[in-house]
């Protein structure tokens, strides 16, 4: 169940966020006071849903901790994901500045804190920093480049080569360092990483099970560790460059 509370005491880490993401660090700290003034802090338990596709847009997102899978459900059951946020992520702004309804589902992958503010105090900021616009140009044409990678990568590479590189991407953006190697730090079902390459909960169960005993990955109750992450990453390299 969804908690919301007062800024209060996260006011400091809140403040934080906002100077590190790429769109609003590029405001002046009078805007995200002024964002902050508006802000609640909400608190999500591991796989709740924060908002489904379809429902409207009122407010976006800027994880304070914790992650949030955006995913869609397509003809026939399949999940599609389309991103995995983590701390300093800000998500859920193009429903609030186009009006749109929600284009993906939000289901938090551990329980995590959301600062939570009005799309309207998205869009004034917005309209008082060019900077600010343009850096959200720059993090949509990421997001229009990842998509069109995960395009190619379906028609190019073979699974293996996909679901390597998934695991190393997540890894590099939301792994730690552990004694063995680099620890995802939430859990995904074969279904996710399936939403993520497009292959069978099958095919990715069976390759899993293969880097297991190869000693390429560690698998145990609620986490995957990469112990031979650059072993990964050379199978990735190979099979792009054939």
């Amino acid at each position: 169940m969804l908690k919301v509370e007062p800024l209060a005491s996260r006011a400091p880490i809140a403040l934080a966020r906002l100077r590190e993401h790429r769109v609003l660090g590029a405001a002046p700290d009078s805007e995200l006071q002024t964002l902050l003034q508006r802000a609640q802090v909400v608190r999500v338990p591991e796989r709740e849903t924060l908002f489904r596709r379809g429902d409207s847009g009122r407010a976006f997102a800027v994880i304070l901790t914790g992650f949030v899978k955006l995913s869609s459900v397509e003809a026939g059951g399949r999940e599609v994901v389309l991103e995995i946020c983590g701390p300093g992520s800000l998500f859920g702004e193009l429903a609030c500045l186009n009006g749109w309804p929600r284009a993906a589902d939000a289901v938090a992958l551990a329980d995590s804190e959301l600062l939570s503010v009005p799309g309207e105090a998205l869009r004034n900021a917005l309209l008082r920093s060019p900077e600010a616009m343009f850096a959200l140009v720059g993090v949509l044409s990421r997001r229009l480049r990842h998509a069109t990678e995960q395009l190619r990568d379906a028609a190019s590479l073979p699974g293996p080569a996909r679901l390597a590189k998934a695991l190393v991407q997540l890894a590099a953006a939301h792994g730690k360092s552990s004694g063995s190697g680099l620890q995802i730090e939430f859990s995904l079902s074969q279904r996710e990483l399936g939403g993520m390459t497009g292959l069978s909960r099958e095919t990715i169960n069976k390759q899993l099970a293969h880097w297991r005993d190869s000693g390429w990955i560690e698998l145990g109750p609620g986490h995957l560790c990469l112990l031979a992450a650059e072993a990964l990453r050379t199978l990735v390299e190979e099979a792009s460059a054939a």
